[in-house]
């Protein structure tokens, strides 16, 4: 059994690829438009259908009559006919999706963003809607934006929005919005990209993260087997605290104060060190390095207001000096002040370094509005590859950062100057609901300089939560290294018989932490146990968005793994 993902380049199915691999559903194959025409439900149960001009339709709707499930955003009009929809134009966005009939994972009642492009559509009899379009703040206008419709032996899901294109815009931003500056500040920004999601009503939720797992959860629940996850947390963790500092102008004694007491209490964290301007010795970052991770923090303030070549070109200098001073890779980056450089253009900058983690999109609302929640603006937590809208992917993830102490703590007029005693009962609600309703991690920036200064004691407290509440504290580095080992993993040949589940796993890079998953029951059969190349192996139960799953090892000492789960009635 294999999820089908159809594609004729360019479109945004390497990005749908994506969305997929995050989420660890490692079943799904890329099929051109031409192997449409007679694929086989029996081996591929669900067809995942993006935007074309010439998506061949007509064998998409044979491929349903035959029992398929296809899943297709903003179908033309052989499908939406088929479909029951019928077509009222093209809506404005920024819009709200509100789901009505499945539960979502990670939501409670709240609504998801949706920008990009949209279609209204309205039911007819035969269709059925799953979720619903509305504009922000106003009541009439509600438009169907899910709809699940049989057709002979299987059925059409049809999206009236573009969803592969909806989270790039949430966690990228807006390329229209490229090189913008607004008014009260000096510098471009990943900030300023954010696209224009309405009001902000959503920052408290990843959404960005939470709209591509609808899919995923659709795709789940159309399965026709219990389906094996690749698990994206370390271990048996429910989230990570992911710890950084930018060391910016710090004197070595803070650098080693902030250091140490993340050591004392258990964590790792990077320190990102801008190669031109620091009182750090390639002898003190080799001791930071014995327990700790450093990477480069590019300086391109001097550059505010020069052409886009001249900043990437100082942007790649510092990188590689950064590199020849430390003589270490530079694995993870995050700008000084997170001065950018146009769109994806300092990614590709950072993909030819063979840097593989940006940490420089800030959750938060800087210098625009006084929304403060862990993910207003971009919605991102998970990590997961940059891509352009044409379909291009980047081999460089991005990471958003959740919260800076000088925009959170300091004393100047952009920061919030929260205390540590406010902070404490914050954080606890963002730690609670990130193990209990999100399971993603969260990323932190705490600037030696501050930290003893004025940010100190809610670093602290980052570290006392995070360890109390069972959340790994993790570097950046240390993150991406889990990310790339559980990237070579996937899965082939599963198959679903006398409630016997088997499948191989296959994998280039072992990692102690790596884990997949399990669904505890399937349809009316609950899991009773897993056995890797024959040998049983136990298992870890616990909660994942609101289901009950088992954690299994993923042994780092083989490439491939036979896995059988029994489940019974």
């Amino acid at each position: 059994m294999r999820i089908a993902l159809l594609s004729n380049t360019p479109d945004l199915s390497p990005y749908l690829g994506e969305i997929f691999k995050t989420w660890g559903l490692r079943l799904v194959q890329t099929l051109t438009f031409d192997q449409a025409s007679g694929l086989d439900p029996a081996e591929y149960p669900i067809a995942v259908v993006p935007v074309s001009d010439n998506r061949p339709e007509k064998a998409i709707a044979e491929y349903a009559r035959r029992g398929g499930t296809a899943i297709c955003f903003r179908p033309g009009e052989t499908l939406t006919t088929l479909a029951g929809l019928k077509r009222l134009g093209v809506k404005e966005t920024p819009l709200r999706l509100r789901l009505t009939r499945y539960p979502a994972a990670g939501l409670a009642g709240e609504l998801l963003p949706v920008v990009g492009s949209a279609e209204g559509y309205e039911l007819e009899e035969n269709a059925t809607g799953l979720a619903y379009l509305s504009l922000p703040g106003r009541f009439e206008g509600e438009t169907v934006g899910i709809a699940e419709t049989g057709i002979g032996e299987g059925r059409l899901v049809c999206f009236s929005f573009d969803l592969p294109l909806c989270v790039l815009l949430l966690r990228q931003g807006d390329p229209g919005k490229s090189e913008f500056i607004p008014e009260g500040d000096a510098c471009v920004r990943p900030s300023h990209l954010a696209s224009d999601v309405g009001p902000h009503d959503a920052g408290w939720i990843p959404y960005a993260d939470l709209m591509s797992r609808v899919l995923v959860d659709l795709c789940l629940r159309y399965s026709r087997a219990p389906v094996p996850l690749v698990s994206h947390l370390p271990g048996e963790a429910p989230g990570i605290l992911l710890y950084s500092g930018d060391e910016d102008f710090a004197q070595v004694a803070w650098n080693d104060d902030e250091l140490g007491c993340v050591a004392d209490l258990g964590g790792k964290m990077n320190l990102y060190i801008i190669p031109t301007q620091t009182h750090s010795t390639p002898e003190d970052a080799e001791r930071y390095r014995r327990h700790h991770h450093i990477g480069p923090h590019p300086n391109l303030r001097p550059l505010d207001g020069h052409p886009i070549p001249a900043r990437l070109a100082e942007f790649e200098r510092q990188i590689k000096l950064f590199d020849k001073m430390f003589g270490c890779p530079s694995v993870s980056l995050r700008n000084h002040c997170t001065a950018w450089a146009g769109y994806m253009e300092p990614v590709e900058v950072m993909e030819r370094l063979g840097v593989r983690m940006d940490a420089n999109y800030f959750s938060g609302t800087y210098k625009s509005d006084r929304e403060g929640a862990p993910y207003a603006a971009f919605g991102g937590a998970l990590p997961s590859r940059f891509c352009l809208p044409d379909g291009r992917i980047y081999d460089v993830y991005q990471q958003h950062t959740h919260l800076t102490d000088d925009g959170m703590f300091g004393c100047d007029d952009y920061s919030f100057k929260i205390s540590p005693e406010v902070f404490a009962r914050t954080l606890k609600r963002i730690f609670t609901d990130i193990t209990e309703r999100y399971h993603t991690p969260y990323g932190v920036c705490i600037h030696p300089s501050n930290w003893v200064r004025f940010s100190g004691d809610q670093g602290k407290e980052l570290l006392l939560q995070a360890n109390k509440m069972g959340l790994p504290v993790w570097s950046f580095d240390q993150w991406v290294a889990f990310w790339d080992a559980r990237d070579s993993w996937h899965i082939e040949e599963l198959t679903w018989s006398g409630r016997h589940l088997r499948f191989r796993l296959i994998g280039q890079v072992g990692h102690e932490d790596l884990r997949f998953l399990l669904p505890d029951e399937f349809e009316d059969a609950s899991l009773v146990n897993v056995s890797v190349n024959e040998q049983p192996v136990s298992t870890h139960a616990c909660n994942r968005y609101g289901e009950g799953v088992s954690l299994v090892p993923i042994s780092d000492d083989h490439g491939s793994l036979e896995i059988c789960a029994r489940y019974n009635a």
